[in-house]
């Protein structure tokens, strides 16, 4: 008998077997649609939720301001945008924690990084004119900022950036140089990006340094952090607070600092899920495998009977994979269905924007199918040990 021949028997022959105990097969399918559908179900919502709570954040909570020239505005180094002392002007602004300037040369002129030993420029790094403050506001501290606020060559380099460069982050960066532009800079430390993950691929250098890359500080962008709820305040006074002469050649703007804690909500609701998920999944397994071992001893008797015909142990085995397979499979989908109805109608229900992700379409089949198949594992294995005579004689 071919192949095909053996595996079109196969499925007829479950067929008839689910279509004769039709309540045991729905209970089966509707076991696996409950869990996979409770899984795929919490990761969306959870979704959509860490998705609104950004939103809500976005709206309540902006405590960094943004302060750029206007449009249109021109400075040079001799007649620069930003006073040297605007930093000090803008953090003794009531509710205001920390304020600093952000300048990468790279955008008005051509920068070049180096290793120290070698000329070819080094890609994916960014050259950045920080000043102490700028880290303070972003909340990645470091101990050498200080350095930042000088006109001596040193660089604070970021994770990504030392990588790119292949300098090891070290404890103590003693002896480790650069070159910027030809020039070299010595390596004071490294950068935490987990306040700021632009920080990530940057070489900072002391902010005058940047502004002579440049040749002004046009493109300087000041990052203002204010008081918790303070933001609306400060972005009002912040431009005359830098330049109570020409306001008007500064533009202020909220910027919405609700990353970190969108992630930790995102990560719990994630967790939730999973565990919900995973817990309801295992049950299923359990499940399915108590009804088909029930259905391998209620058999037993058929399965001698096929067994003694000249059905082979394979065979037996495959007829109760197929079976734990189909329900599996058949369950994921009505799953997958059950879950894309959940997400939007809680999204409906408390007003939030419905997300669907459609890999979930695909996703709920291959969790259904991968637990039916092994779930009658061992009922598959049992079924096929099962001796023709000893069965016969049984029933």
């Amino acid at each position: 008998m071919s192949r095909w021949a053996t595996v079109r028997d196969v499925l007829a022959d479950v067929a008839v077997e689910m279509h004769a105990r039709r309540a045991r097969t729905a209970l089966m399918i509707a076991a696996v649609a409950m869990s996979t559908g409770t899984l795929l179900s919490a990761v969306g919502i959870s979704t959509v939720a860490a998705r609104q709570v950004d939103a809500d954040m976005a709206a309540s909570t902006l405590d960094l301001i943004s302060v750029v020239a206007s449009s249109g505005v021109q400075a040079t180094a001799d007649d620069p945008l930003f006073p040297d002392d605007a930093s000090a002007r803008v953090a003794a602004v009531d509710l205001v924690d920390a304020a600093g300037q952000r300048l990468e040369p790279g955008e008005v002129t051509t920068v070049t990084v180096t290793r120290a030993e070698r000329t070819e420029p080094v890609a994916g790094v960014t050259v950045a004119g920080l000043t102490s403050g700028y880290l303070e506001a972003v909340r990645a501290p470091h101990r050498a900022a200080w350095m930042l606020d000088g006109a001596q060559p040193v660089a604070l380099l970021g994770l990504d950036a030392a990588e790119a460069l292949d300098v090891p982050p070290t404890l103590d960066p003693t002896g480790l140089t650069i070159r910027v532009n030809g020039e070299p800079f010595q390596v004071v430390g490294f950068l935490d990006d987990s306040g700021d993950a632009t920080l990530t691929d940057v070489v900072a250098i002391p902010y005058r340094l940047a502004v002579g890359i440049a040749g002004s500080d046009v493109a300087t962008t000041m990052t203002v952090r204010s008081a918790p709820g303070a933001g609306t305040v400060v972005a009002d006074v912040v431009r005359l607070a830098v330049r109570p002469d020409a306001p008007q050649d500064l533009a202020s703007s909220q910027v919405v600092d609700v990353s970190a804690l969108r992630t930790g909500v995102s990560t719990q609701l994630d967790r939730l899920a999973a565990w919900v998920g995973a817990l309801l999944l295992a049950l299923t397994v359990l499940l399915i495998g108590n009804a088909m071992v029930v259905s391998v001893m209620s058999r037993t008797g058929e399965i001698g009977l096929r067994r003694a015909i000249g059905a082979s142990r394979a065979r037996v085995a495959a007829m109760f994979w197929t079976e734990g397979a189909l329900s599996g499979a058949v369950g994921g989908v009505t799953g997958s269905a059950l879950a894309a109805v959940a997400v939007v109608v809680v999204a409906a229900v408390n007003g939030w924007t419905a997300s669907v992700n459609p890999v979930s379409a695909l996703l709920g089949p291959t969790i259904g199918l991968v637990a039916g198949v092994v779930s009658s594992l061992y009922p598959a294995l049992r079924a096929a040990a099962v001796e023709p005579a000893q069965a016969v004689r049984a029933d």
